[in-house]
């Protein structure tokens, strides 16, 4: 049920614009920045609350709707539900969209319009001044870390735990830690119980994201990256994705300011800087992982079917 669940919600993806995932998010940005309103003294204490007042609804309903479904409605429609739900979560399509666009335009060296997509894409206006090899580094680094949060992880949190609510205590933990973790420094405590928390949530799931990204990329200098460039923030599971996918991809991100999200900056990958051809090459290696994924899944069930 598990794979089925998973193929088939990976299908349903496909189909869901960018406009109706984000209208699906609203409701829960909402309730946490009221949330943060109210309950912001700046003290970590007041954000652990926050934190599980705004996570708790989402991880009871995933385990609610599946029980209840399983229950009342039988095998058959509690995965109809699950597959609908896990749809909405699992984003690839915008990986493959958003490469192909920005590709384009730096091909065509329109750097203002690559610039504006990218900006579009993070959700936050770029520091500083960027050239074509620039661009196509934060490209990759934002392709790398959405086939992460928005696709790997989800998928591996839907096998551990009942139901969606695995995916949905994920991507939740994720919005959160986004929507409350200030770009600047500051003296709040507030967030650190919501990083801390999405670090502990993101440990295995970027360490088998990395692995994959190894296995179907250049292993070989994906894992000295990871070994060697990931040692500055160990516990975020993040630079240890960007670290993996670099070296699998056999490039080396160009310095910038910051990088995605607040991972903190540093050396990542070896080689060349990046083009624009390297869209398509990264596009490659993230529907690689996938299947690899999907693939893995379909022998571990076949395994435990044939009672292996």
């Amino acid at each position: 049920m598990i794979f089925l669940s998973v193929l088939s919600a990976l299908i349903l993806e496909h189909y869901l614009s960018w406009n109706r995932r984000d209208r699906l998010s609203v409701g829960f940005d909402r309730w946490s920045q009221m949330l943060r309103d109210v309950l912001d003294s700046g003290a970590e204490r007041h954000g652990m609350l926050a934190w599980f007042l705004a996570i708790t609804p989402l991880f009871l309903f995933g385990v609610a709707i599946h029980a209840l479904t399983l229950r009342f409605g039988g095998a058959g429609l509690a995965w109809l539900i699950d597959t609908l739900i896990l749809g909405a979560i699992v984003d690839f399509k915008t990986v493959s969209d958003r490469l192909g666009e920005i590709a384009v335009d730096l091909e065509a060296e329109n750097i203002e319009k690559a610039k504006a997509a990218i900006e579009a894409w993070e959700g936050a206006p770029l520091p500083g001044e960027f050239d074509i090899p620039g661009l196509a580094s934060r490209a990759i680094q934002l392709a790398l870390l959405h086939a992460h949060t928005r696709v790997l992880a989800p998928l591996l949190w839907y096998v551990l735990l009942p139901g969606a609510s695995g995916p949905l205590l994920y991507v939740g933990a994720l919005a959160l830690r986004q929507r409350w973790q200030s770009p600047h420094a500051d003296n709040s405590q507030f967030p650190r119980f919501a990083i801390s928390a999405m670090q502990f949530l993101d440990w295995l799931p970027a360490r088998l994201t990395a692995l994959s990204y190894a296995v179907v990329g250049n292993f070989e200098e994906s894992f000295f990256c990871w070994k060697t460039q990931a040692k500055l923030q160990l516990h975020d599971g993040r630079r240890i994705v960007l670290a993996a996918g670099a070296g699998a991809l056999g490039v080396h991100f160009e310095p910038a300011p910051t990088l995605p999200y607040g991972v903190i900056n540093g050396e990542l990958g070896t080689g060349d800087f990046p083009g624009a051809d390297h869209l398509e090459n990264t596009e490659g290696l993230l529907a690689r992982t996938l299947v690899f994924a999907v693939v893995l899944l379909g022998l571990l069930t076949l395994a435990s079917i044939v009672g292996i």
